[in-house]
């Protein structure tokens, strides 16, 4: 039990690190926005797949108050959507952004399965994780919609605001 907390602890490590290596200075409030919608998203559909039985987990922070995995929905996912948003190819062509879907949420798919495997954090079978593919590439497609509609606004200003002229991405 006291290795599934250790990496829980370095999850959480490795994720606030990343976040401070990952995100620019100039762009914290879109990153934050990024962040606090993959959060809900994640959030919504970890406790319905649990509601189901789809996903279990075993080893949690907060045993009484939930039975999601508050260190997935609230700090890993999250993170990795905030990467997959800073190195977003936009002008990549439509094989580039399918690559990238697939190589963050076959990421995502990755971690699960070897938390899976190795620890007694999270429950899940193979087929399980199929469906949890596409539920991911959904909520990447969804987080980068409404992110794209929300920071619209301030692509233009970006240009008029002194030290903020990099262009959202």
């Amino acid at each position: 039990m006291n290795f599934d907390y250790f990496i829980i602890a370095m999850i959480w490590i490795v994720s606030i690190i990343t976040l401070l290596i990952v995100v620019p200075r100039l762009r914290i409030r879109e990153y934050m926005a990024v962040f606090f919608f993959f959060q809900s998203l994640t959030w919504i559909f970890g406790i319905v797949l649990t509601a189901f039985g789809s996903l279990s987990t075993e080893v949690r922070l907060f045993e009484k108050a939930t039975k999601i995995s508050f260190t997935s929905e609230f700090m890993f996912y999250p993170t990795m959507a905030v990467v997959f948003h800073r190195w977003y190819p936009d002008q990549g062509g439509k094989l580039r952004v399918i690559l990238h879907y697939v190589l963050f949420t076959g990421g995502i798919i990755l971690y699960m399965y070897l938390l899976a495997t190795f620890t007694r954090i999270m429950r899940v079978d193979a087929q399980q994780l199929i469906r949890f593919f596409f539920n991911f590439v959904f909520e990447f497609w969804v987080c980068r919609k409404y992110i794209a509609w929300l920071m619209g606004t301030t692509k233009l200003q970006a240009h008029h605001e002194v030290g903020g002229s990099e262009e959202w991405k």
